[in-house]
């Protein structure tokens, strides 16, 4: 059951939504119907917890969506269709959803089979057509068998097999119990399966009345007369019970009587004819007239909210619909290793991602592999003094420079993909606790960044010493503590560039503009630090944060400069600050 009183949202001075007060209750299909950017959508994030009201309540089962457990076992909910990553396959897209509340992985193939995509499952979601994204959709809304449902424009796309379908099933879903509200500016479509009618207007409620009601009171036959003497037609039409309204000059419409008794009326009163007409004022007349803008409308009569009736009775008996039964598991928060999980399989499914590791470790094991074979050709060439001052360790690791962005990059599409294809909407909807959805985020990217931190630092040393023991020029081993400090510290290092990533990619929400702002962090300001007034150069050498971190990939302490863990202590602790902004601005902002 959903309940919103007062609700209202304002978007800086623009009020979306004004005040609306209404229940959806279980039982019945209440269609949410008005014009575009009449509120609807705005309502439905509200009730999901992914826009915060500026006033009012909304609550799901008695209690705001954020404070449900494992939320998907309440509410299955479909706002857009398209919000799905289109390189996931469908089955992908639903387990990474399901795996996030600890909905065993085989109601997946259950409720594409109920959507008729079971064939389609293996499928990228890139290659569905809008229709069967929207059954994609509705397949996500149902992995949890939840006893509400908030649908979105649930029939856009669908062909007219579809749409008698989705009827069919919404109906039956609405006769097993559960409260349904769908949104949708088809009056025609809302009229034959939807049992309540919510109505609304420049974000105000207009209509909240059962649909027969609205039917009655709306929905009506009308005859057009025109006639020279409309005076004497229309006396003789009042005296015989009808009621009339002016349409122009020389013709009004006539409501309680039929053409034939009007026709008889203006014989035998001798008026002249000169046209009768049969006018029938559909539900789209209505919605369209109800709905019309009106400069300075005043605020309309609204039907009282439906606190103490009673749904109408449904498929269960007289006493009204068979209430689902609450298991132990629905009211049950999923243990925050399901969000791990989760966060697991978006990221193997993701290719940009993947990506990112794969070119992280090509790029520094290649460049160690080069950098070890320039340096065995100029080995013979280098003085004594240079040949002291040569650290093999740092040789080899150079390419973590390079690496760094890379694996920037992956922490940081973690979470600006998801806002690129809006799929940040579906996570939220199922790990509607932001600081669960994003501490998941930073553990599994962090996982990620230390095992290709530490795999392309060990694999750079080990090519890149061997490239320089094949050349005859001094090389390390990991028996020196230094290297292996380096080594460890070089993981650790790419590790904190990859939180740095995730925190940047949170606050700008834009791919571009996260990797703009890591390539400016990581190496123009190092770029240019040279044309700085001193003593810039030598303070931004010494402690800005990614120069600062770096130090640990050498096995010679510089005097001038930070130690190697002070170093990295300075990268860390900066990127501690940037993460914990990003945590301030995800858990702050709509989506």
């Amino acid at each position: 059951m959903i309940e919103a009183r007062g609700l209202t949202k304002h978007f800086g001075e623009v009020l979306a939504v004004d005040g609306l007060s209404f229940s959806v209750r279980p039982g019945e299909v209440t269609g949410f119907l008005g014009r575009n950017g009449a509120g609807k959508t705005t309502t439905l994030r509200m009730a999901l917890g992914l826009e915060r009201p500026s006033a009012g309540t909304v609550t799901v089962d008695g209690r705001p969506y954020a404070e449900l457990a494992s939320p998907l076992r309440h509410v299955g909910a479909l706002l857009d269709a398209r919000a799905v990553s289109p390189g996931r396959t469908a089955a992908q897209h639903l387990l990474a959803l399901a795996s996030s509340n600890g909905i065993d992985r085989r109601r997946v193939s259950a409720v594409l089979e109920s959507v008729g995509l079971a064939s389609l499952g293996s499928r990228p979601a890139g290659t569905l057509s809008l229709g069967m994204l929207q059954r994609l959709g509705l397949a996500a809304a149902l992995l949890g068998d939840p006893p509400t449902l908030v649908l979105d424009e649930p029939l856009n796309g669908l062909d007219p097999e579809g749409i008698i379908w989705f009827r069919g099933l919404i109906r039956a879903m609405a006769a097993e119990g559960r409260a349904i509200l769908m949104s949708s500016h088809l009056m025609s479509e809302i009229a034959v399966t939807a049992d309540h009618l919510l109505i609304i207007g420049e974000g105000r409620l207009l209509v909240d009345s059962g649909i027969e009601e609205f039917q009655r009171e709306h929905e009506h036959e009308e005859v057009r007369v025109r006639t020279p003497d409309p005076e004497a037609l229309r006396r003789v039409v009042t005296a015989a019970g009808g009621a009339s309204r002016d349409l122009d000059a020389t013709s009004f419409a006539v409501s309680g009587l039929d053409c034939a008794a009007v026709g008889a009326l203006a014989m035998k009163a001798g008026v002249e004819l000169h046209e009768l007409t049969v006018m029938r004022r559909s539900l789209e007349d209505a919605f369209m007239e109800l709905t019309a803008p009106r400069p300075g409308r005043e605020a309309p009569a609204v039907a009282p909210a439906r606190a103490g009736a009673a749904p109408p009775a449904a498929a269960g008996g007289p006493e009204g619909p068979t209430p689902l039964p609450t298991t132990v598991d629905q009211v049950r928060a999923a243990p925050f290793v399901d969000v791990l999980r989760s966060e697991l399989v978006k990221f193997r499914t993701s290719r940009s991602q993947v990506a990112c590791v794969a070119g992280s470790l090509v790029a520094g094991i290649g460049i160690a592999a080069l950098a070890g074979n320039a340096m065995g050709e100029r080995w013979g060439e280098m003085s004594r003094h240079e040949r002291r001052s040569f650290d093999p360790t740092e040789t080899s690791l150079k390419s973590c420079v390079l690496v760094q962005i890379s694996l920037g990059a992956m922490g940081a599409l973690a979470v600006t993909s998801e806002y690129g294809t809006d799929t940040i909407t579906p996570s939220l909807a199922a790990v509607p606790d932001r600081n669960r959805l994003l501490a998941a985020k930073a553990l599994t990217t962090a996982g990620i960044g230390l095992a290709t931190g530490l795999a392309t630092t060990g694999g750079s040393f080990l090519t890149g010493q061997a490239m320089l023991a094949r050349r005859g020029v001094r090389h390390d081993t990991l028996a020196d503590p230094a290297s292996v400090r380096a080594v460890v510290g070089g993981g650790i290092y790419l590790t904190g560039a990859t939180l740095l990533g995730l925190g940047v990619g949170t606050l700008t929400r834009s791919s571009a503009g996260a990797v703009t702002t890591l390539f400016g962090v990581d190496v123009i300001v190092l770029a240019v630090k040279d044309a700085l007034p001193r003593p810039l150069p030598d303070l931004v050498k010494k402690y800005w944060p990614t120069e600062a971190g770096s130090r640990v990939l050498t096995t010679r302490p510089d005097p001038d400069l930070l130690d190697p863990w002070t170093g990295l202590g300075v990268m860390l602790g900066s990127t501690a600050a940037v993460v914990a902004g990003a945590f301030g601005a995800f858990r702050r902002r709509d989506v």
